[in-house]
């Protein structure tokens, strides 16, 4: 009886693990693909001039 428990406990644990592992790759793939297609460029340019145009 105790060795049953014991094992469904550490399949259930083990199936937990899995999931967890493959949602987080899953989300880091759309995490990435996303900022790939991130259509916000930002030149260095732009960014000096904001920075000198708040100074004044």
């Amino acid at each position: 009886m105790n060795w049953t428990i014991i094992i469904i406990f550490i399949a259930m644990a083990i199936a937990l693990i899995v999931f967890l592992i493959y949602r987080n790759v899953k989300d880091e793939n759309e995490f990435e693909a996303e900022l790939k297609n991130d259509s916000t460029d930002i030149k260095e340019e732009d960014i000096w001039t904001e920075i000198n145009d708040s100074a004044r």
